[in-house]
């Protein structure tokens, strides 16, 4: 077919009858060649692509030029493209001695020049400014020698408007190239699936790349150090589902370390293959990322490691908390005395330090193996100065830096005459404040969570207490947490007696003005929000110092705020600065860290990935504006549940009329959110109030005796239940409590669940039943009082009530006897055993050991058979536990069968 122009826009096309042609050749796609291509560059290898060369229409195959100019070498026949990236800067010729580089450049420039002569004048060798296949190697050669092994930045600006799409691929060659490259002409990537120059740059420093985003491109600082990087952690890159800027980081990722890309699939719709063919036509490694806090080990089961400074107290408070959660404790230097039968300052002085820290690190790496599990191990002070110690240390999952003021530690020392470093003057010799500046980031680099001393404390079976508090929620363990050592209690659907849980924020400065009314303020909460923008400072020791006081006063768990003067706080709107203080509050161990969702998807994702044991509360607050529309807020709910990963989700609008608080809870009573987190939702301002009375899961409460509210209308504790009593909204219906038993006319358990009920503003009543008769039919009618609201049970009914109840715990059932009855929201009944933990907690507090000890349980009834159950919880042997009851020894013995122990 003939077609002709007319014009500068128009083509004639004559009709006529079509002939097929025979062959029909159809190029590859340029664009995706530029990766192989690419990945070659950097990474000094060699590929080819079929089916895009020297003849190639497309625009984007003049790529490989480009890469020429950097240093690749390349060669073109007509349907193939072959590039080399640049290598070592000496090669050896074919007589095995080594030639100069700029002789090979010279020889093979010259044979290609030759060459092309040929070809122009009809010679042998192959047309269209090819290359002879007779100097294949030498001009690949060539090409990485030009600049001395090292790719390098094309001089000028590179105007990319031609093969826009592959400024992408080019920034992540000029990423390892010597010098600056400049790329222009490509402001219309601005619009593409992402803003893709922003994306760049901002995916290209967080890999430690100097580049910044100019008008119509982008400037790019290579540093061919890139590939040497330090890595401290993963680098996680946001695509933003751009196919295209995926596969450019996995160009770079291949050359540099530590480089993991998400939204690995994005690429699905373009090039379903590339991982596929980069993992196993072009070499590259691709795997699942292997997080350093990921492990097979469950967090509750892993081994505890101690670290820190010699004198933090490791191996003291060490062997008593181990003694606590129930672990069998470690002692490095112990273990490596032992083996040695010499001690370490001994060891050192006939040897030298170098010898100790090899076989410190031997042991180090042995118990590694060996211990993974229930363990508590203390290490030594300097372990964290061998590097393979370090990579070690960060694939554990529960490491634990104890801090203790340096100033504290040095007087310590002062008076320690067993280390190494005591000379015979009995002075330290060596300068603990110097060691401390030397392996502070040390600490903090092998270590995922931090427990901190106050300076000055010297208060040690108190720290012995916080210190076994931190580790058990680290650990998540439910022995010893508060409100949560009934665990097989906490799936039940009981009603709700309390009329929701609260989280009271703390806006005092300074943690000591609020220590001498904290048991006052706290009261009716179930957690505690710390306000750590509200502080009088933001660094890093201040914040260790504020928590670990309150922690010392308070065990209810810390909800971990740093709210950005955008979202109502005081804190600059600074992401970096402000995901760091996230990720501190992880580190000390706050059971919930309230994140803004608002910053980049990078920094949210990173602090999801790394939350090891806290719980994520995602927040969006609306800072003068209603939040939208209820299709906005719905949006605002999905986007804050991040896929279902975020554990609550918070949402905090501005009311500005009555119907914009109404708005906000009929959304989130009726938004379905993946995962199905709790939502927290607030309208600020006095016509807003009435959200936080609809609220039910942890509302924002403040408190008379505080120095100022939180945020606008933030309502006490008091004020909210007495509005849901008045407006009748989720306030729980008046219940009758009962003590259950004999002789229980003296019993002070009316009192204490009273004043109980009165300090929780609940309308309850708990008050003695009347059981003279001494039979079920009493007990039966209360059962099914309409106001019935639960019951505790005393002698001699723990055990005969049991056919009345619906359901039992599974501690109840293993004991074979109830204390407490709570009435399910079906209306049944529940039964539940709570003698056996106080029983357990008590052996706790006196931190006995269980390992071949004998234990005589007095009394047959079911306060005897919580007793057992306890002690074989504690780990106590079947055959070490007697059941003595001199006045009933067949109901003695049927308990001690029960449980398979001995009686007497």
């Amino acid at each position: 077919v003939r077609v002709r122009r007319v014009g500068s826009n128009q083509f004639a096309v004559p009709q006529q009858a079509y002939v097929n042609p025979k062959l029909v050749v159809v190029e590859g796609d340029a664009t995706f060649a530029s990766y192989p291509l690419a990945l070659a560059a950097v990474t000094g290898g060699t590929v080819t692509v079929d089916n895009v060369g020297s003849r190639s229409m497309q625009a984007d195959a003049r790529f490989c030029k480009l890469l020429e100019r950097m240093g690749c070498g390349v060669r073109q026949t007509e349907t193939t493209t072959t590039l080399s990236g640049p290598r070592i800067p000496v090669v050896a010729g074919a007589d095995g001695e080594v030639e100069a580089v700029d002789e090979v450049v010279e020889e093979a420039v010259e044979e290609q020049e030759e060459q092309e002569g040929n070809a122009r004048t009809g010679g042998d060798g192959e047309t269209d400014g090819g290359v002879p296949n007779g100097s294949d190697e030498k001009l690949a050669t060539a090409g990485r020698a030009h600049h001395n092994g090292q790719l390098v930045a094309v001089p000028e600006a590179v105007d990319m408007g031609g093969m826009a799409d592959l400024f992408m691929t080019l920034a992540a060659v000029a990423a390892f190239a010597r010098g600056t490259t400049v790329i222009t002409n490509i402001g219309n990537q601005r619009y593409k699936d992402c803003n893709r120059l922003e994306v760049m740059v901002s995916q290209l420093r967080g890999l430690g790349v100097a580049c910044e985003e100019l008008k119509d491109g982008v400037r790019i600082q290579g540093n061919p150090k890139l590939r040497n990087r330090a890595v401290r952690e993963t680098t996680f890159v946001d695509p933003h589902e751009d196919s295209r800027v995926a596969m450019s980081f996995a160009v770079l990722g291949s050359a540099a370390p530590g480089v993991a890309i998400e939204s690995k699939r994005c690429v699905d719709a373009f090039y379903p293959s590339f991982w596929k063919d980069l993992e196993l036509r072009l070499n590259g490694k691709v795997g699942p990322v292997l997080d350093p806090v990921s492990t097979h080990i469950p967090q509750s089961e892993a081994t505890i490691w101690l670290v820190g400074m010699r004198g933090v107290g490791k191996s003291t408070l060490g062997r008593q908390v181990a003694k606590t959660l129930g672990r069998a404790f470690i002692d490095l230097d112990q273990i490596f005395e032992i083996r040695h039968g010499v001690k370490i300052r001994a060891f050192v002085q006939r040897h030298s330090f170098r010898a100790f820290r090899a076989r410190e690190l031997e042991i180090f790496l042995e118990v590694i193996k060996t211990h993974a599990r229930g363990f508590v191990v203390a290490c030594g002070a300097g372990l964290v100065e061998t590097s393979m110690a370090m990579e070690a240390f960060k694939r554990l999952p529960v490491v634990v830096q104890v801090n203790r003021h340096i100033d504290d530690v040095a007087a310590y020392l002062s008076k320690d005459s067993t280390r190494p470093a005591l000379l015979k003057d009995g002075k330290y010799a060596w300068d603990c404040h110097a060691i401390w500046r030397a392996r502070k980031e040390l600490y903090r680099a092998a270590s995922s969570y931090e427990f901190t001393i106050v300076r000055g404390d010297t208060a040690w079976p108190a720290i012995l207490d916080d210190l076994t508090r931190f580790l058990q929620t680290i650990t998540m363990s439910p022995v010893g947490r508060a409100s949560s050592s009934e665990q097989d209690v906490a799936d039940e659907a009981v009603a709700k007696l309390v009329g929701g849980t609260f989280f009271l924020s703390l806006t005092f400065p300074h943690m000591s003005e609020a220590v001498p009314i904290m048991q006052d303020l706290v009261a009716g909460n179930s957690a505690i929000e710390l306000r750590v923008d509200l502080w009088r400072s933001w660094e890093p020791e201040f914040i260790k110092e504020q928590i670990a006081t309150f922690r010392r006063h308070c065990c209810l768990p810390i909800v971990y705020t740093v709210r950005t003067e955008g979202q109502c706080g005081k804190f600059p709107d600074d992401e970096k600065a402000l995901f760091r203080l996230y990720e501190l509050g992880i580190r000390l161990g706050c059971e919930y860290v309230d994140m803004e969702h608002h910053w980049s998807r990078a920094a949210r994702n990173k602090l999801m990935r790394h939350r090891r044991h806290s719980k994520i509360i995602a927040s969006a607050h609306f800072k003068g504006s209603n939040g939208g529309t209820e299709m906005d807020l719905e949006n605002t709910f999905r986007l804050c549940a991040h896929g279902g990963r975020a554990d609550v989700v918070k949402v905090v609008t501005t009311a500005f009329c009555l119907e914009d608080a109404i708005r906000l809870v009929h959304v989130a009573k009726n938004v379905v959110l993946p995962g199905n987190p709790p939502k927290i939702i607030l309208a600020m301002g006095a016509v807003g109030q009435i959200s936080r009375v609809f609220n039910e899961f942890l509302t924002p409460v403040t408190h008379a005796l505080m120095p100022g509210i939180a945020a606008p209308g933030q309502l006490s504790i008091a004020e909210i239940m007495t509005s849901r009593r008045m407006l009748s909204i989720r306030a729980p219906l008046k219940r009758q409590m009962y003590v259950i038993g004999q002789e229980m006319k003296m019993s002070l358990a009316p009192l204490l669940f009273n004043t109980a009920f009165k300090y929780l503003h609940l309308d309850h009543e708990a008050k003695i039943s009347d059981t003279k008769d001494a039979s079920l039919d009493s007990i039966v009618k209360l059962f099914k009082s309409p106001t019935f609201g639960g019951a505790t049970i005393s002698t001699p009914f723990k055990s005969e009530v049991i056919p009345l109840l619906s359901r039992m715990s599974s501690s109840a059932k293993a004991i074979g006897a109830v204390n407490a009855v709570a009435v399910l929201e079906d209306g049944s009944l529940y039964g539940h055993n709570t003698d056996w933990s106080a029983f357990y907690k008590k052996l706790q507090a006196e931190r006995l050991t269980a390992h071949d000890r004998n234990a005589v349980v007095v009394g047959s009834c079911g306060t005897a058979r919580a007793a057992c159950y306890a002690l074989l919880s504690f780990g106590y042997q079947h055959e070490n536990i007697i059941v003595f009851d001199p006045t009933n020894p067949k109901k003695a013995a049927k308990v001690a069968k029960h449980f398979k122990c001995q009686s007497s």
